[in-house]
């Protein structure tokens, strides 16, 4: 598929691009990526690669399921993301499934700042054991 017709998709599709700078584990090559909201389902959404639209992964709202969550920006964080205002800033963080379980990775959050449509996956050291945490059920916490 040509970025051409990539681009008429998403406008079609109402979805967002955003820029990665420094790009994505795993998905280096690419720097654009859409986000495309889940229909039916506030708390999904899908990063999906502008250039390779078959390239994707599975993303969540952490905090109804998290309340507790928070991440902590250095200075070169704000600075890669443009971020001005904490307001501006989204937090995803990436979901695997298996064997119908939902699973998501609270190590390496994926950051974007809605304003300038810039984003970053956050690695977290000290949250290792944070990788692979279950949700409790498809559509959210009760609330």
């Amino acid at each position: 598929m040509s970025a051409q017709q990539t681009a008429v998709e998403a406008s079609q599709r109402k979805v967002v691009e955003f820029i990665f700078p420094r790009g994505i584990p795993g998905l280096e090559l690419y720097r654009r990526f859409l986000i495309e909201p889940v229909p039916g389902n506030r708390l999904f959404a899908m990063l999906i690669a502008a250039e390779e639209p078959s390239l994707g992964m599975i993303l969540v709202d952490p905090m109804p399921f998290f309340p507790g969550y928070h991440v902590d920006l250095q200075r070169a964080d704000r600075r890669d993301l443009m971020l001005k205002k904490e307001q501006d800033l989204v937090v995803f963080t990436t979901v695997t499934v298996e064997d119908k379980s939902l699973y998501t990775n609270l190590a390496a959050p994926i950051l974007v700042n809605v304003v300038q449509k810039r984003g970053k996956q956050l690695i977290v050291p000290h949250r290792c054991e944070d990788m692979r945490v279950p949700l409790e059920t498809l559509q959210g916490p009760e609330n």
